[in-house]
């Protein structure tokens, strides 16, 4: 059985040399890094990016279509669960 699996990533040159002198000057190597991370995504069960995505196209109309209805008070509203539930079963037929 083997010690340890290997990962191959792919990643920014300039960003692997950052992070290699960063690691370096603290002490410690980039897999102990990697391996930090694995553990908390694992545990976490979640990522966090520190760079927020930006939506496409088509993605930010629906959003910018959205964001004008609700600011026009025009959009469904439920007093509960369970009538959103049946309403989205009522669209669905």
């Amino acid at each position: 059985m083997k010690k340890y699996a290997v990962i191959n990533l792919k990643t920014d040159p300039d960003l692997k040399e950052l992070a290699a002198k960063t690691a370096d000057r603290l002490g410690i190597s980039i897999s102990a890094v990697l391996n930090n991370e694995l553990r908390r995504f694992a545990a976490e069960q979640s990522v966090v990016f520190d760079m927020p995505e930006a939506p496409n196209a088509e993605t930010s109309g629906h959003l910018s279509a959205s964001k004008k209805r609700i600011d026009a008070d025009d959009y469904h509203k439920f007093a509960n669960n369970k009538k959103s539930l049946i309403f989205l079963a009522d669209a669905l037929k």
